[in-house]
């Protein structure tokens, strides 16, 4: 049996998959890790995703695998590296060996330069924590993977020009040279369209999570309908398309959100989750604002099963 638990952390990602196996451990990845902090908030469940796997009862994993390089995706990921052996350790790519602390400006008002230093600074951290805790550091490439007898994963790389720009700038950057402003704003900004995508293939069911990758920078790529759907950028207006989620006619679609109102972001988007609903035979949310088709609710997550038979069973938690 394969369990996918989609942790409430709040306004970021923490995906937690474990197959069960007869006679030994299960084997557990991790994707994305949320925030390294949350701020307890009343009417909310939301906790750090640690909290998840040792309530969970995880003792070890095989597999952390980091989508992109933003806070609510990777900030929580020392605290676990630090607390949990892990295996490996997954990305897009890493720091250099050379890698230096990065200084921000302290000229600068910028907050997307800034910002990006402040990632890469956090990356560092986790990065050195793994490899000083035995965990190998491995980039992700595209194509399968079998992981296991019956669990494979596919990963969906971002476009080339993408990953040859955030090479050049971050390295830079870990080194101290001088980058061009216009550069270093335009990989900072590319960061959601940077997500690896996974898909995991268990029982002849697919499961792909998006990371933070807007519909419209993958709707094109030949991709195969799928199962279970989590949906990228949290359910926001730049999340799903409608030739895409026809594309995809999953049967689950879960949504990682919080339930505060914002007037910067609108997650997740009525307009998104009523797309959903017209087509999606079950929508969940790990956390939501009142929408119009859709009460306010908080939930510790959205667990979902997939027996060796392929059968798709899911419920909140």
């Amino acid at each position: 049996m394969l369990e996918i638990f989609f942790c409430n952390v709040g306004d970021g990602d923490a995906v937690l998959l474990r197959e069960h196996r007869k006679g030994s451990a299960p084997y557990t990845v991790l994707v994305d890790a949320g925030r390294p902090y949350l701020e307890p908030q009343n009417g909310s469940l939301r906790k750090e995703a640690i909290y998840y796997l040792k309530d969970r009862g995880v003792e070890s994993i095989d597999r952390m695998m980091l989508s992109h390089l933003h806070i609510d995706h990777i900030g929580g990921a020392l605290r676990i590296v630090n607390a949990i052996p892990t295996e490996r350790v997954q990305a897009l790519r890493f720091p250099p060996e050379d890698a230096q602390w990065i200084s921000p400006s302290f000229v600068s008002v910028d907050k997307t330069a800034n910002g990006l230093m402040h990632l890469l600074n956090i990356f560092r951290d986790l990065t050195e924590a793994a490899k000083a805790r035995g965990a190998a550091l491995e980039c992700l490439r595209g194509g399968t993977e079998r992981l296991t007898e019956n669990l494979s994963v596919t990963a969906v790389l971002p476009r080339q020009e993408v990953i040859e720009r955030q090479e050049r700038v971050f390295d830079a950057l870990y080194r101290n040279e001088p980058v061009d402003p216009t550069e270093r704003f335009k990989a900072s900004k590319e960061r959601n369209v940077s997500s690896v995508m996974l898909r995991f293939e268990y029982a002849g069911r697919s499961i792909l999570l998006t990371g933070d990758r807007y519909a419209a920078d993958f709707e094109d790529l030949p991709l195969e309908p799928c199962d279970v759907l989590k949906l990228p950028h949290h359910g926001d207006p730049k999340s799903m398309t409608e030739p895409l989620l026809r594309k995809l006619s999953p049967s689950v679609a879960v949504i990682s959100c919080q339930s505060d109102a914002s007037a910067k972001k609108d997650r997740p988007n009525a307009g998104i989750v009523a797309m959903l609903q017209n087509s999606v035979p079950q929508v969940f949310c790990t956390e939501n604002k009142s929408l119009p088709t859709l009460p306010p609710s908080t939930h510790n997550g959205v667990c979902i099963t997939i027996g060796d038979d392929g059968e798709i069973a899911c419920k909140t938690e």
